[in-house]
Order: C-alpha cells, then structure tokens, then sequence
C-alpha cells in the first residue's frame, strides 16, 4: 500500500492495545491478528505487497502481552477468552464498513471463538496456517495445573529470558525457527521485535506467555465454535509447515471452507516466507465476501 502505517492505541475494558494502522480510505477493514509470541508486524511484508492503490483500512493488532500492547498487572495472566474479548472490543473500535479479519495460528483460534459467539460479526475470515484446539485428554489437566503453579506461583521472569547481543543474533535466531525467512527480513522482524532489557535484547513479548496453559479449551467444546462462525471462511497454509498432516487436515475437513490452499513457496510463517502469494489470496478473499 502506497501508505505508511500510523500508531493507533485501543481501549479493551481498560488495558491499553496497540495496532497499526494503513488507511487506504476505504470503508472495507481488513483486521490482522498474529499467533503466539509474534507481534503485530508480522504482517508488515504483506500489506507492502498490496497495490499501491489499494483502498482498503488494514489494523495489525498487538495482542495484549505482545509488541507494544500493555501487559497483565501482577498476579494476572493470559487466559485464551481475554484474547476473545478483546478481539470483540477491537472489531467494534476499528470497523468502518464490511470487516474482514486475516488470523494467523493462534490468533485464528481467536478469531474462531469469537465469531462462534458472535456469528457473522464480520464479513469473512481468512485463517492463516490456524491449526484448531489443542488435542488434550481429559486425564492431562490436573498435571497441567501443576505445572501452571509451578512456573507461576511464583512467576520468575529471568527463567525464560535468554538475552541477545545485538540485532543480528537476534535475526539469526527467527532465522533458526524458520529457514525460509531471508536475510534481510528477518533483520527488519528482528528491529521490530525486540527491546534493550538490563542485559541486553530481548523479545517485546511478557514471558507469562511462554508458561503453561492450565485449562486449554478441548477439542470437542471447539467444534462447536467452529459450528456457528456464520462468514464466509478460507484457510491458507505452508507446504513447508512442520504442523501439516493428518490431524490437520481431519479438523480442516470439518470446515466449511471457501478457499483451501496449499502455497509452495511457504512454512508456518506464511506472511513473512510468501508475502506477495499470500497478498494475492487475500484480495481474491475479500473480492468474494
């Protein structure tokens, strides 16, 4: 897009979201939730790949804990519905006309609680290598509970903490998760995901997020979620995605999908590895909802 973003801060029930924002001028807004541990510029190779005329209004949203958006004060912590009601705060904050929301991995599962509430409060959902509910027995809770108090009653933040020395370490390591990512995006994710800390850089996300989930909602109680979203829905992946196979494309067959793609050219971090693709299918996405 011909514009550059701007900084634009929301009010979900009192804690402080940061977003950015691309305004084409438009009355259709495309509404961009990242996954676990990402931030909201992640998305930022492909809205650049958008026409420079493009018209729509795009928001990136940091999910609370994540780039610049506020964190959890102490004693509190980052249960799966606070991302669902602030998706709900967000989505009437930001809506101009029809709404479509782009969720990549954890923020699809998000994004599919929330439309499972609130069927057809946007025009259509577009899932970005969104991988379903987490399979757990009944019979693993109570152990992970344990582990939940164990990492968090107390909460050691320098347990998780791993410093960097500079920006180049820091590209080194998003390339190690991902080998696809080239060398000079993963120096721009790298500038814009980190943050000096006492000992040197360190990730702009609360490091609550990397404990345990005590309750993660079963994959049974999701299914009706999923059930009622209401929009039209499409779902994109990775051929080099480590999560492709069987259990993945069990829970995608149970979709009502509209647009189901494989892009080559693509891992896990589909916006980040395959930008111009995946711009592509947005527009084709939001062209038909």
């Amino acid at each position: 897009m011909r514009t550059a973003p701007v900084d634009r801060t929301l009010d979900a029930g009192g804690l402080a979201l940061h977003a950015l924002e691309w305004d084409g001028g438009g009355d259709v807004t495309v509404l961009l939730l990242h996954g676990y541990l990402d931030l909201a510029r992640t998305w930022t190779f492909m809205v650049e790949a958008l026409p420079a005329d493009c018209p729509w209004h795009v928001v990136a949203l940091d999910w609370r804990g994540h780039g610049d958006s506020a964190r959890v004060g102490p004693g509190g912590y980052y249960h799966f519905v606070d991302y669902v009601r602030d998706l709900e705060h967000v989505a009437r904050a930001v809506r101009r006309g029809r709404l479509v929301v782009v969720a990549h991995s954890m923020g699809g599962q998000a994004a599919g609680l929330w439309l499972g509430a609130r069927p057809g409060a946007a025009d259509g959902l577009l899932l970005v290598e969104a991988l379903g509910s987490m399979r757990v027995p009944p019979e693993a809770y109570p152990k992970r509970l344990a582990t939940w108090l164990d990492q968090t009653a107390p909460f050691e933040p320098g347990r998780w903490s791993r410093p960097m020395v500079d920006l180049e370490q820091a590209a080194r390591r998003l390339t190690r998760l991902n080998p696809l990512l080239t060398a000079e995006r993963a120096l721009r994710l790298a500038a814009w995901a980190t943050w000096p800390g006492p000992d040197g850089l360190v990730w702009r996300y609360d490091p609550l997020h990397r404990t345990t989930s005590p309750a993660p909602l079963p994959s049974e109680v999701s299914g009706h979620f999923w059930d009622r979203v209401g929009v039209p829905l499409g779902w994109i992946g990775g051929e080099a995605s480590s999560w492709r196979g069987a259990a993945l494309d069990a829970w995608l067959d149970t979709l009502p999908l509209t647009l189901r793609r494989i892009l080559p050219g693509a891992g896990h971090m589909v916006q980040n590895d395959d930008p111009v693709a995946l711009a592509m299918a947005l527009m084709a996405f939001v062209g038909a909802v």
